[in-house]
């Protein structure tokens, strides 16, 4: 390897470091994504988008680094930041005069929340819970969905049994496990989803 390749790389590990604190700390870097203007829709279940207020406020937010956003992306909530120069989907999505917000959309594109800045600025820390209480409240309603077609299968109601079991399947991507369990219960019933 280079010296030049060396010394650039040990510099953004240094940069990396102390920005986290300690060398020991990870720092987890949230895997936003930019929307373009004129870029369709994405699709997801959830789906996080981030209007700052500018591009230095992106450089420097703490919606940057965040452990708990990473762990949800990965369970299929998208993060998107949307540009403040993408005027239309700044003005369809409700968000004009706002920045920077937070709004959290559903699959169907209906806001289920936003989180304001709180002096200018978003808080990480009211990010998280708010997307974690979103996930987890969808989590308990899918359980108690299961327990319901489970009840429907049992008095004999197959067919409105097999709806609700695939209406849980269809979140397969937010909650494996419980669509595993609801493509168990389908294929009991005769029906085969993959």
């Amino acid at each position: 390897m280079r010296r030049s390749s060396v010394r650039c790389l040990a510099a953004v590990v240094l940069a990396i470091s102390a920005y986290a604190g300690q060398p020991s700390d990870p720092v987890w870097f949230v895997p936003w994504k930019v929307l373009n203007p004129g870029e369709g829709q994405p699709h997801a279940q959830l789906v996080v988008y981030w209007f700052p207020a500018s591009r230095d406020d992106m450089r420097h937010s703490e919606l940057l680094t965040s452990r708990t956003l990473t762990l949800f992306s990965s369970q299929c909530v998208a993060m998107y930041v949307v540009r403040p120069d993408d005027f239309e989907r700044v003005a369809k999505l409700g968000a004009n005069g706002r920045a920077p917000v937070v709004l959290l959309v559903d699959a169907d594109g209906r806001e289920v929340t936003h989180i304001d800045n709180e002096s200018g600025a978003l808080r990480i820390a009211t990010v998280e819970r708010i997307v974690r209480d979103e996930v987890h409240a969808r989590e308990d309603a899918a359980e108690k969905l299961l327990d319901v077609a489970r009840a429907k299968a049992d008095a004999g109601e197959k067919n409105a049994a097999i709806t609700m079991y695939r209406r849980v399947f269809d979140q397969r991507c937010l909650f494996p496990r419980q669509a595993h369990t609801a493509q168990r219960a389908l294929r009991k019933l005769g029906v085969d989803v993959e």
